[in-house]
């Protein structure tokens, strides 16, 4: 199975919120129909989870080998994982929740939300909400050299490194042109930026309060998930060393946030057209905003790769990987259903790995 994304470096479960039933339990190795533990051998991974994801919350979740390599505590179903750019998809579904609130639209501007920043170059300053959020905006593929040593060296507040990072990347014209698709993390720093500046709020204390909170996900962080769980596996490089590294709080928005699989698929039912609480009542009717592909290639959503599978009509997908992680989710709103797998590895290994525990669920479920 082919993913089309461009990669950046059985029990019911369902929140408490919503009343949809209880805690995940594993699925025994096999009962799934696929071996989760053969696949992780055969690419020589240390650990993987994967799960199938329903509109109530996750159908059953697998999870096999080890936490750390060459250590014994095994990689459970109920640990942290890191969700590398899936994160953007959250950005975005917030973004959707401030429209719906009326405190930005998906045409408001670089320039107006941020009017209170000393400079903004005038490249910028008509590119859209909306257009970051599609990679459309011109922002860099890559950070500045001199902006990304900063934002890596900066140790205060996240939203205040995040402002600091941005002010650098609005100082000059966008490398690119607005329209133009742009595979952007930065794009989405300065959409990150956008909302908390409207909202009067950091980033991740807004993204908490009005989606997470609201959703029933607890287990949710910013960074390795040995930030908040301090027995969590650990990432490790390509070569399968252990290496708990990420990226900086200035991109937040783009890619940092972990929590474990079963309250990932607490989000992920949302956009299958799962229940919404009643303070998420205003989302239901900008699903199809988040999920309408672009008009042009590569026909893109908001967080979002748009596709169609044999298996599952429209499709959505996103991968992420922060170098030390890896993971993989493919939806299918028209079925239903979707197929989540991640690895405390990154490189090419674990993204073959990922891919074909999501493939060996699909097959399963389909035959």
């Amino acid at each position: 199975m082919r993913r089309p994304t461009r990669r950046w470096f059985g029990a019911a479960v369902g929140a408490p919120a919503l009343g949809l039933g209880p805690r995940v339990l594993a699925v025994a190795d096999g009962a799934a129909g696929i071996s989760l533990d053969a696949i992780r051998a055969r690419h020589r991974i240390p650990g993987m989870v994967a799960a199938v994801v329903e509109r109530g919350g996750v159908g059953g979740v697998l999870a096999a080998g080890v936490r750390r390599q060459g250590g014994d505590a095994a990689f459970s179903v109920d640990d942290r994982i890191h969700l590398g750019s899936c994160t953007k998809a959250f950005t975005a579904t917030l973004a959707a929740l401030l429209v719906a609130d009326g405190r930005i639209a998906w045409g408001a501007t670089v320039g107006s939300a941020l009017a209170a920043e000393p400079v903004i170059s005038r490249g910028w300053r008509d590119v859209t909400l909306e257009d970051l959020l599609r990679h459309r905006g011109g922002a860099h593929e890559t950070a500045p050299p001199a902006a990304w040593r900063a934002a890596w060296s900066c140790a205060r507040p996240p939203h205040e490194c995040r402002a600091a990072f941005v002010r650098r990347l609005l100082a000059d014209d966008p490398p690119g042109r607005r329209g133009e698709h742009r595979y952007s993390n930065q794009g989405y720093a300065i959409a990150g930026r956008m909302l908390e500046t409207v909202a009067d709020r950091p980033y991740e204390a807004l993204l908490t309060e009005r989606l997470l909170v609201p959703l029933g996900i607890t287990s949710a962080g910013f960074g390795p998930p040995s930030a908040t769980q301090p027995d969590a596996p650990v990432g490790h490089d390509g070569t399968g060393a252990p290496d708990d590294i990420d990226n900086p709080a200035a991109i937040a928005p783009a890619g940092t946030l972990h929590m474990t699989v079963a309250d990932w698929a607490r989000f992920l039912a949302v956009h299958l057209g799962g229940p919404l609480p009643e303070s998420l009542a205003g989302l239901g009717a900008l699903l199809a905003d988040l999920q309408r592909p672009a008009p042009t290639p590569p026909g893109e959503a908001l967080g979002w790769v748009t596709a169609r599978r044999p298996w599952g009509g429209r499709v959505l997908n996103h991968a992420g990987s922060n170098t030390r992680w890896y993971c993989v989710a493919w939806l299918a709103p028209e079925r239903g259903f979707g197929v989540v797998s991640a690895a405390n590895q990154g490189g090419a290994a674990a993204t073959k790995g990922c891919d074909d525990a999501c493939a060996a669920l699909i097959a399963a479920r389909r035959g």
